[in-house]
């Protein structure tokens, strides 16, 4: 059996390894979350710069106008395509 002194020792020991490990851990923690917050950061910046060029339109071609003599051949079909549609 084992004097108190020696259990003492052995405890002190024993919380001094948890103490260290504790330490190592909460600084690997640390660099981890380091690492953690820029891989989030540079999704995010993807994420955008993707949203940014999927997101340009591009923008049609303006129609050439038409004419008076188009557009009244224009109106006059659309009245015909009525009629038909009133019989």
């Amino acid at each position: 059996m084992s004097s108190p002194q020696n259990q003492i020792s052995s405890l002190t020991d024993a919380v001094g390894r948890l103490i260290d490990a504790y330490t190592s851990m909460k600084a690997r923690n640390r660099e981890l979350q380091e690492k953690l917050d820029a891989a989030e950061e540079a999704l995010i910046e993807a994420r955008q710069a993707n949203s940014h060029n999927h997101n340009t339109s591009t923008p049609t071609p303006a129609a050439p106008a038409l004419s008076a003599s188009e557009l009244d051949a224009l109106v006059e079909e659309i009245d015909s395509c009525i009629a038909l549609l009133k019989t």
